[in-house]
């Protein structure tokens, strides 16, 4: 049983050997994660700070900007409210004036033709109306000469011509 006795020693050494080795390995692993997560950590807070630090100078620049914006907006609005106001006053009496002498126009323009359009249909209706009597005399006539033929009256008194 010597080299069997021996065998199982040397099996039992290597087993402990490298159960020795794989805690060694994983209590290695573990301090250099737990060393990984505390550097992690710290420079989270590091870079968490510096960039609050950042953003604060950001925000803060920011809010000069939009401060130096909003009172240069003001001020021109101020300014372009009074030019405006004046020239929209301008603007309304130009429009004014400009309409009023439209209107005038306008009427001027109405009454003429008022007075072109009565005289032309004045002589329409004094052109039609010699036409018109002309056309009732001839009509009137042709009727009583085709009465006469029809009822032959030529020699009878014709009262009813005009």
């Amino acid at each position: 049983m010597g080299i069997f006795t021996n065998d199982m020693t040397k099996l039992r050494t290597h087993i402990d050997n490298s159960h020795e080795q794989r805690l060694f390995e994983q209590n290695t692993r573990t301090s250099n994660v737990r060393a990984q997560l505390i550097d992690f950590a710290a420079t989270r807070v590091s870079k968490g700070i510096q960039e609050a630090k950042i953003r604060t100078v950001f925000v803060k620049n920011n809010t000069h900007e939009v401060t130096r914006l909003i009172n240069g907006f003001q001020h021109f609005r101020q300014v372009m409210g009074r030019q405006g106001r004046e020239e929209r006053a301008a603007f309304v009496n130009d429009v004014s004036k400009k309409t009023l002498a439209l209107l005038t126009d306008f009427n001027i323009e109405h009454r003429n033709m008022v007075k072109r359009s009565a005289k032309e249909r004045a002589d329409f209706v004094a052109a039609n109306k010699n036409s018109v009597g002309a056309f009732i005399k001839k009509a009137s006539q042709d009727r009583a000469g085709a009465h006469a033929v029809f009822f032959d009256i030529a020699k009878k008194k014709v009262s009813f011509l005009v």
